[in-house]
Formats: structure tokens, C-alpha cells, sequence
């Protein structure tokens, strides 16, 4: 399994091309013959990115949209000018109206143009774990037993023209499976690191998670997690 990042929030060091880098994540991941996007940051970046790097983002097969959020989501509408193939795959409760405060008191939306998943056929709504094929799962609802980051406290969806505190119930994970280990994927881990991995163990308690890759809203992260910049190649 080769993972490339095509976006971050850094641009990585020891690469002499000319990367760029923003406030966003997109992974292109190839796999058992599989080539897969995990989210499309929050513009044109990743392709230009890919350009460099001599990725065929034309050659796509998958597209999976962690959450609804315009930093993993906003490239969809230029990855369809350029993929005419992918089956793209976003969580049911995407489309709803996902804000932050500026201030403190200030809306700001943070979500999705709603025009980028209008009448398009190639796009599939996820309302629970799902097999797209033997060995890539994408898994849908999350335990919350244990604390989720504190950030998600400036966070909230837009229902009935009023603020609530948003859930995060439109949050997607994507697990490859090899050699009976699964690597996880997930965007901004907005339900917690440790739910999403209890919630993995649930689903298989034999296999042992071998990876993750993904954000961590986390104030306190722990040393043996490894950040990655744009232009990062990683073989697992």
C-alpha cells in the first residue's frame, strides 16, 4: 500500500517540486490495484499537486468525502472537471449546514457548495458501514464513549434557522484491509481518535489495526504520531 499526500497544511521539506500546501487534507492511496482519493482539500491544490508529482488524477476509481467540511470537501467540484469516472462517496447527512463562530458570535459557513453533489449519478450517500469491494470498507456512526476534542465545542449545524451543536454525524472513515491488518482513514477524527478505533474493533475483533492516517484535533497529541506535509510518500 503506497499513500502520497496531496494536501496539507505544510508543504514536505525535502521535495524540490513545486508543492503547495493549505489549511486541508487529501490522500491519493494506491492499493490492490485500486487507485483512491480520501478527500479533496478545500481547493485546487491536491491537483496541482498531483500535476507535479506525475499523478493521473483522471485514473481515480474511488473518491471518499470524510465529512462535510470545505477543507476535506471544497476540491470535489474541480476533481469532477477532471475524473469522469470515480464513484464518489459522501456520508447522507452531508448536504445539511455545517458552521463555525468567528468570535465567538460570528457565523461562518464551513460547509460544502450544495451545487457539487446536485444530479450527479456517480455520487453515493452512505447511511451505514458499507463493503465497495472485498477488502475496502467505508464505516459510518461512531461510539462516544470515551471524550471527544474540545474543538468540536466551536462547531455547529444550521437546523430550523437556529445554531445547534453539531454531532458529527456526517463523519466517514475508510478501512483497507491486508494481510488481516487494517489500515483506518479518517479526516478530522472529529468524534476522537479512541471512539473510532473502538468502533473498528468492533466490527473485527480478530484483525489487528496496523495504521491510521488522518487529523487529530487533539490539544495534546502524543509523540508517536507522525505528522506528514504535502508531497509525503509513506509504504505500509
Amino acid at each position: 500500500m503506497k499513500i502520497t499526500v496531496l494536501a496539507e497544511n505544510s508543504v514536505c521539506k525535502s521535495n524540490s517540486l513545486n508543492l503547495k500546501a493549505e489549511n486541508g487534507l487529501s490522500l491519493f492511496v494506491e492499493f490492490d490495484g485500486r487507485k483512491i482519493l480520501f478527500d479533496a482539500g478545500q481547493s485546487e491544490i491536491f491537483i496541482h499537486n498531483a500535476r507535479e508529482m506525475g499523478i493521473d488524477l483522471s485514473q481515480i476509481d474511488y473518491l471518499v468525502i470524510s465529512h462535510w467540511h470545505f477543507d476535506h470537501g471544497g476540491g470535489l467540484k474541480h476533481f469532477q472537471k477532471i475524473n469522469n469516472k470515480a464513484r464518489v462517496f459522501l456520508h447522507i447527512n452531508a448536504a445539511k449546514k455545517y458552521y463555525t463562530r468567528i468570535l465567538g458570535f460570528i457565523p461562518f459557513y464551513v460547509g460544502l457548495d450544495q451545487k457539487s453533489i446536485a444530479r450527479n449519478s456517480r455520487i453515493y450517500f452512505i447511511d451505514e458501514d458499507t463493503l465497495i469491494e472485498d477488502k475496502i470498507i467505508i464505516l459510518e456512526g461512531f461510539t462516544k464513549v470515551f471524550t471527544q476534542p474540545e474543538s468540536n465545542k466551536t462547531l455547529f449545524q444550521k437546523y430550523e434557522n437556529r445554531f445547534i451543536s453539531d454531532k458529527f454525524n456526517h463523519e466517514l472513515a475508510m478501512l483497507l484491509i491486508e494481510n488481516d491488518e487494517i489500515v483506518l482513514f479518517s479526516g478530522c477524527l472529529h468524534s476522537g481518535i479512541v471512539n473510532k478505533l473502538d468502533e473498528v474493533k468492533l466490527l473485527s475483533k480478530s484483525m489487528r489495526i496496523k495504521a491510521t492516517f488522518g487529523g487529530l484535533h487533539m490539544h495534546n497529541p502524543a509523540s508517536n504520531f507522525q505528522r506528514v506535509n504535502s508531497g509525503d510518500v509513506i509504504e505500509i
